[in-house]
């Protein structure tokens, strides 16, 4: 009955839900667009045009996407192109390095260059007062909750973690490991069903490393739940 409750109190919740929804309405986009147009070609043209650059593809891409986080537009639909893109593997490594630089990059913003601006935006809610208490508490849940289920969008969590009492070590050695699973979902998945739903291939390996990396994600997300709306 108690894990009945906690999935229905996980559901009632909006900002859980943004956590589902906006994947969702990305993969339904691409599934749409892959009815109406010949996607496939539009896709391949792409591909080629970004492998032209070399190795430097994923890179120019990778710094289109930390200048879009950093300026708080959604990372989402970035992840969901770069698996269409450059494939599952350097769709994972390209976007993986792109979130961490993200997160390096705003954390020092807060912390050094720009930590009265975001204190004065930030000190008055209520959010930001908690994740310092959850810090305090237990670092490791806190920051790994923060990322699965956060109080903040991406770019605002970084922001407001550079505020924080953690140190760059014990932020980004967390970050890194949370970012590994939540990056393999979107990628895996997203590359998954791309070939379903466009070129009527069932790839088992990529829905198995997507499932396996989900159920990873979301045990973390109900661990600190659990552990910090429990208020012990």
């Amino acid at each position: 009955m108690k894990e009945k409750s906690a999935w229905r109190a996980w559901l009632r919740n909006k900002k859980n839900w943004q956590v589902i929804i906006i994947p969702a309405l990305v993969i339904i986009a691409v599934f749409i667009a892959g009815r109406l147009i010949d996607l496939h070609t539009y896709l391949e043209t792409a591909q080629e045009w970004i492998w032209k650059l070399g190795p430097w593809g994923p890179v120019v891409f990778a710094a289109i996407y930390v200048a879009a986080t950093l300026l708080l537009l959604p990372g989402t639909p970035f992840t969901v192109v770069a698996a269409l893109l450059f494939g599952p593997l350097w769709g994972f490594v390209t976007m993986l390095a792109g979130t961490v630089i993200t997160a390096v990059i705003g954390f020092f913003i807060a912390r050094y260059l720009a930590r009265d601006k975001v204190e004065k935006r930030l000190a008055g809610l209520d959010a930001f007062n908690e994740l310092n208490r959850w810090i305090k508490k237990n670092k490791w849940l806190a920051l790994s909750f923060i990322r699965i289920m956060p109080i903040f969008p991406f770019a605002i969590n970084n922001y407001a973690l550079g505020l924080t009492s953690i140190s760059f070590a014990s932020y980004i050695l967390i970050s890194v490991i949370v970012f590994i699973p939540m990056t393999a979902v979107l990628i895996f998945g997203a590359q998954a069903i791309y070939a379903a739903m466009v070129r009527g291939e069932i790839s088992w390996g990529l829905l198995a490393g997507s499932t396996a990396a989900g159920m990873v994600v979301l045990s973390l997300g109900m661990i600190g739940k659990k552990t910090f709306k429990s208020g012990k």
